[in-house]
């Protein structure tokens, strides 16, 4: 710690179900032991306590830091395996860093239990960083490679910086001579779309065609919501007239059931793992043309329910004849729809399904064609995150 800093209290390995601290948890995964560490500065008032939360493996859940005279920081761990071809395997850590003003805590902690039912733990918590580390080492010759995604959000500005990084090699532990691969540029915040011109590079070459550039860097559950939206947008929908939910609780088919549109709102479930961005990706899209259809089957029968009713009357009949039969197709299919559970085969069989899969197979098949660049410079990062 150097000469600045003293220890004051170490407290390690306390069981969960023992440990009597005060430090504010925004994880929703049960800890199984707890550290405890306050340290003083020297010629100054006050401490610093950071409290680290773990699971029965011992891996990292959450880490808080409780500085005096600072907003309080949490970082939220997530950890994943992956492996890249049969030779390499991946540890990946995700590490979500949010802060809360000191004086907003009294009122966090008055809606903390509300929050805590949503499932939104962290409500009026700003998100600064999100960092993803990932090692990955081959099998047969033990290599290791360090590689790095960043996006750093300051409340103030518009724009987010994202960056990629690449480590050399690392051989009996010890890192090799080489050069570093790097990426960074700026994203808009209300669009996630790349600030052209803002890119930062070297030994790479600049994924310039990568519509997608913005969201390559965001892990699976950020990116639920901005994609979906920018889908929206692209399918010539309305985003206020859509919501957009990625905490659903599905309970009956929670390891089945990805996601499901229904009176105007796209649902994720929150139970369902989804193992990739361009699995995302595919079913965003998927319940998008969902939207579609069945805003343009109110717009032809008059609604369908008090939205859909909303849906007609405010955009009227269908424009043009094309649009009309478009429309006449997807009121057939929805009026002699099978769903899943009563026969699976006849449900792929019911057109707008036949649509909607189609047109998220086209934006898996768009999404992985862009990405080739950027997966080619960071080839220790695994497909599944990037």
């Amino acid at each position: 710690m150097g000469n600045k800093y003293f220890l004051i209290s170490k407290t390690l390995n306390i069981p969960f179900n023992k440990y009597n601290g005060n430090a504010t948890r925004l994880s929703n995964n049960i800890p199984y032991t707890v550290n405890e560490v306050v340290v003083g500065i020297k010629g100054q008032k006050g401490c610093r306590k950071i409290t680290t939360f773990k699971d029965s493996q011992g891996k990292i859940i959450e880490r808080t830091l409780d500085y005096k005279g600072r907003a309080f920081r949490n970082r939220i761990y997530n950890h994943k395996d992956y492996t890249i071809g049969e030779e390499e395997y991946v540890n990946s850590t995700i590490i979500k860093e949010y802060s809360l003003p000191r004086c907003i805590m009294s009122v966090y902690n008055s809606f903390k239990d509300q929050f805590q039912q949503l499932g939104i733990k962290t409500t009026l918590w700003n998100k600064i960083k999100t960092q993803t580390n990932h090692v990955a080492e081959n099998i047969n010759d033990e290599k290791k490679f360090f590689s790095k995604m960043e996006i750093i959000t300051k409340p103030n500005l518009n724009f987010e910086t994202h960056s990629f990084i690449e480590y050399p090699q690392i051989i009996n532990n010890k890192l090799t001579k080489g050069k570093n691969k790097f990426l960074s540029f700026k994203v808009n915040k209300s669009n996630n779309q790349y600030i052209e011109g803002s890119e930062k590079h070297k030994n790479i070459r600049f994924p310039k065609n990568d519509t997608y550039l913005g969201y390559r860097a965001l892990d699976i559950e950020d990116m639920k919501e901005p994609i979906t939206r920018e889908f929206i947008i692209k399918r010539g929908l309305h985003p206020e007239d859509f919501k957009i939910n990625t905490n659903y609780a599905e309970e009956e088919y929670p390891d089945r059931l990805s996601a499901f549109y229904q009176n105007g709102m796209i649902c994720f479930n929150k139970f369902y793992p989804t193992k990739s961005k361009e699995e995302l990706v595919s079913t965003s899209r998927h319940e998008v043309e969902h939207a579609w259809q069945y805003f343009l089957d109110a717009r032809n029968t008059g609604g369908r329910g008090e939205f859909y009713k909303g849906i007609a009357q405010k955009y009227g009949k269908p424009k043009t004849p094309e649009r009309q039969e478009e429309a006449q197709k997807y009121t057939k299919s929805i009026e002699n729809y099978v769903t899943f559970d009563k026969n699976y085969k006849e449900y792929l069989k019911n057109y707008i399904e036949i649509m909607a899969n189609k047109a998220g197979k086209e934006a898996r098949n768009e999404y992985n064609q862009k990405g080739k660049s950027i997966r080619n410079s960071f080839k220790h990062i695994p497909e599944e995150m990037l």
